[in-house]
This record gives structure tokens, C-alpha cells and sequence, in this order.
């Protein structure tokens, strides 16, 4: 099922442990000073990467997946399209995807548990073969070498699942 939307703040993200946390950006006339987590945000958990992008527009980043460990992706400025697919079989949102318009003036951040693929493509410039079951914004982007290089969505898939075989089947987002 294909899937995107463009929001107004948080949005509902229908895969398991990708439930958006609302940021607060303190600005006044001397700037901003831009919170990105707070452990005792809901939603928060226990994270090894934080992630804030600076990118022009027309870049893809992703589609990237990591067995081992969760990021946290926070948007202080500009827009992007934010693609993700659950790739663990044991989770019961296994198989979904959604990509979405992300603005930095939606005022949340994302956390991306392992075992979900995850691309973001730059709208416009920001600080912060693909999933063909999600509407891309556009038919090409500028890619790293090692995202030019990194085989089909079907590639990837096949290696996390030989990659997470050693991990618990229901391995906790977050722990």
C-alpha cells in the first residue's frame, strides 16, 4: 500500500516505535536555541545516534537500515520527504511504510528503531532502486557514492535479515 502525507505538526506514523516527539524550539531576537530530546519526553528511549541534517535540495539520504542500534532524526530547519518501511518480521507493523512531508515548523522529531529502512530526500536545502511501495516527490536525486553503491531495496532487505539473525526476534525498540 502506498503512502504519503504532508503535516501540520506530529503525525501518526503507523510502524512501532516511530512515534514522533514534539520538539521545542526557544527562539527570541537573538536566535534560537533548538531542543532536540529530553529523556523525559514521551516517547523518548535509550538512543547511540542523534541525527541533525544539513543537506542542499535534491539530495537523498537512505535508504538505510541498522540492525543493532535506534536514531533519533530531528529537522531544525528546511523540508524534507521522510520515507519508512518496518523490515522486522517479528514486529506487528512489519511490512508498513509511509513517507511524509517533514517542515522544521512541524515541531517534532523521529525516532527510527532498527530494523527500519529509512531515506530521507531533501525538498529544499536543510539542516538535517528505492521502496517501491512509497510515492516518491521526485524520479531522481544526488546520491553519496555508498548510497549509489548500495544495490536494490531487495539487497538491503536480504542483508539486514542476515545481519539481525543473531539478535532476539523481539528485541525491544529502544533497548
Amino acid at each position: 500500500m502506498k503512502s504519503s502525507l504532508r503535516t501540520a505538526g506530529p503525525p501518526e506514523i503507523p510502524i512501532e516505535g516511530c512515534t514522533p516527539v514534539p520538539v521545542k524550539a526557544n527562539a527570541d531576537d537573538r536566535g534560537c536555541l533548538f531542543e532536540i530530546f529530553r529523556e523525559e519526553w514521551t516517547g523518548a528511549f535509550k538512543t547511540v545516534q542523534w541525527n541533525a541534517l544539513s543537506s542542499v535540495a535534491g539530495v537523498m539520504r537512505g535508504v538505510h537500515v541498522h540492525v543493532d542500534y535506534d536514531e533519533f532524526y530531528t529537522l531544525p530547519s528546511g523540508r524534507v520527504f521522510l520515507a519508512l518501511r518496518d523490515i522486522r518480521r517479528a514486529s506487528p507493523t512489519f511490512g508498513k511504510s509511509i513517507g511524509l512531508e517533514w517542515s522544521a515548523a512541524d515541531g517534532f522529531a523521529v525516532p527510527v528503531p532498527a530494523g527500519v529502512a529509512h531515506a530521507i530526500f531533501l525538498l529544499e536545502a536543510s539542516i538535517d532502486d528505492l521502496d517501491p511501495s512509497l510515492c516518491w516527490p521526485a524520479e531522481s536525486a544526488m546520491l553519496s557514492n555508498r548510497d549509489r553503491e548500495a544495490g536494490s531495496f531487495a539487497d538491503m532487505l536480504t542483508k539486514y535479515e542476515a545481519l539481525s539473525a543473531p539478535y532476539p526476534a523481539d528485541r525491544t525498540p529502544g533497548i
